[in-house]
């Protein structure tokens, strides 16, 4: 009896390390680092134009060069400035990468055009065909939030976003991206085309466009909390995060079917233990 009590110990050990080592992988959502274009209000490739007193606090700057229109009557800064091609060059190409890393795997996916009103969302990664917002979207918890579409961001109505945190709320734009009118939006605007803020309409974050324009109109843009310090596009290297796999880091979990196989093998040994036992006896 006493070597069937030291088995019985001994199995039980092996079964709750297996339980614990057996695991599934698991990507968690991850912001990327926007290296030198982490500095940046606005960026745009074609062009940057403005109408009325737009605010920015930090860099704007166009990559393929030329000055931006509009400023003033538009301000930039403080700590921004309007940045000279080179430098806006580098920015770009930290923003690709940036734009590449967040391709994550979807957590939810949505069919065809979702509306986000109404919506109470955790952390995590939302995929639509497009995206538009109607009304409030509310962002619980913490964490980090990406809005993959595979094509447009449009926003409208009374549009808002309440909860969440802006440096880490990214929306994902394969086209591009439009603020109406007096509707306000957080986090940063990664569009592959152009992006457009019309009049009055408020974004705390950020609008770095890849290959077209970003259109300005009497806007109101913060978060200068989540700017980073401005690197010389002489000077920088631009190295993501991550490769641009589209995944983060991993984290481990112990997947049901290994906590289900452990108590099976225990209650069985505990059973047959009993029942010899009872035998002895």
């Amino acid at each position: 009896m006493i070597l069937s009590k030291k088995l019985l110990v001994i199995t039980v050990e092996i079964l709750c390390i297996v339980g614990l080592t057996g695991s599934s992988t698991v990507f968690a959502t991850t912001s990327p680092s926007l290296g030198t274009a982490g500095s940046y209000s606005v960026l745009g490739n074609t062009t940057v134009t403005n109408t009325g007193s737009t605010t920015m606090p930090g860099d704007l700057g166009i990559s393929t060069g030329g000055a931006p229109t509009g400023f003033p009557p538009g301000v930039v800064g403080p700590p921004g400035t309007i940045r000279n091609a080179a430098d806006a060059l580098a920015a770009q190409t930290a923003n690709t990468a940036a734009f590449g890393f967040i391709d994550q795997a979807c957590d939810t996916s949505y069919a065809g055009t979702k509306d986000l009103v109404g919506s109470n969302l955790v952390a995590g990664v939302y995929c639509a065909d497009a995206f538009t917002l109607s009304g409030t979207l509310t962002l619980s918890g913490s964490g980090v939030w990406i809005f993959k579409s595979a094509t447009t961001l449009i926003t409208s109505g009374t549009a808002n976003v309440v909860g969440g945190d802006a440096c880490n709320v990214w929306w994902r734009e394969v086209s591009s991206t439009t603020l109406g009118a007096n509707t306000s939006l957080i986090g940063n605007i990664l569009a592959s085309t152009s992006i457009s803020l019309q009049t009055g309409a408020s974004l705390n974050g950020r609008a770095l466009a890849q290959t077209g324009a970003v259109t300005l109109d009497s806007n109101i843009i913060t978060g200068s909390a989540c700017l980073t310090a401005y690197v010389s596009g002489s000077t920088a290297v631009v190295t993501p995060k991550l490769p641009n796999a589209g995944f983060a880091p991993e984290k481990t979990k112990t997947p049901w079917s290994v906590i289900a196989l452990v108590s099976i093998g225990v209650g069985s040994l505990v059973f047959y233990l009993l029942q010899t036992k009872k035998r002895s006896t």
